[in-house]
Order: structure tokens, then C-alpha cells, then sequence
């Protein structure tokens, strides 16, 4: 299962003062992607919070920085459902830098980050909702752990 976003503009106001995408931006095309990932499978981003009062906070991320990006590119990124678990599932992310919309693409980054289904009013973490296993499983995605 693989979402994808094109040519997503980088602004001047996100890099830091060496005029570098900023790593905070990273994380927020990482929600982009978790979000357009979970619109693709045909949830709302707010359906299981709405339904079963279950959020999905984030438990862990890792990052690997291959390639400066500037306001000068645009930006691909690719999520994909890596591992499904009981509690948890880990997003994959590539971001690809380019030139202009047909120039060749530049790895830049990847992301991991992993989310826990959490029971708002229980207070701690439960087990993913059946229905988003079963549609993941649906399109091909293996659980695994």
C-alpha cells in the first residue's frame, strides 16, 4: 500500500538559517503522508477517533538526511504501511527532491514512524480497530510482529 504526494513547494519560511528544509517541516510532511495514506484507504484522518474514540500518537520516529533541500525544489513523498502489529503500525517515508515537476528525483530523506492505537477514555493503548487492519490487509498488506 503506497501513497504518494507530488511536488509539494518548498517555502522560504520552511528552512532554517542556513536556508535548508527544516527538520520540523519533515515531520509535518509526515502527517501529510499518514493523513493522505488513511484518506486512500477510505477513512476520514478523524473516523477512529469519531467511531472508537481511539487516537494514534506517535511512539517513535527515525530520520536519515541524504540530501540538503532548498525553496528552489519541490518535493515527492512516498508512505508506505511497512509493519502492521497488534498495537502499532510503522509508516515508511521517502522524500525526493527535484528541479522542477519532469526534472530527475534526488533522494533527500526517510522516515520511519511508528504509531500506537490509544483508547482516549481508557487511557492507554489498545489494539488497532479491526476494520483498518482488515482493509490493510485487504489491499495486500501483511500484519507482522
Amino acid at each position: 500500500m503506497l501513497y504518494e504526494e507530488r511536488n509539494i513547494r518548498v517555502l522560504p519560511e520552511d528552512t532554517d538559517v542556513f536556508g535548508r528544509l527544516n527538520w520540523r517541516v519533515y515531520c509535518r510532511y509526515c502527517e501529510q503522508g499518514e493523513a493522505g495514506l488513511i484518506e486512500s484507504l477510505g477513512f476520514t484522518p478523524m473516523y477512529f477517533h469519531k467511531i472508537h474514540k481511539i487516537s494514534f500518537p506517535r511512539r517513535a520516529a527515525h530520520f536519515e538526511y541524504v540530501s540538503p533541500v532548498s525553496p528552489e525544489n519541490l518535493i515527492d513523498l512516498e508512505t508506505e504501511v511497512k509493519k502492521i502489529g497488534v498495537t502499532s503500525i510503522t509508516l515508511s517515508h521517502t522524500f525526493y527532491k527535484k528541479r522542477s515537476e519532469q526534472s530527475e528525483r534526488i533522494l533527500t530523506a526517510k522516515a520511519e514512524v511508528t504509531v500506537v492505537a490509544y483508547d482516549d477514555r481508557l487511557h492507554e493503548k489498545t489494539e488497532l480497530p479491526r476494520k483498518l487492519v482488515d482493509t490493510l490487509k485487504a489491499l495486500g498488506v501483511q500484519e507482522k510482529e
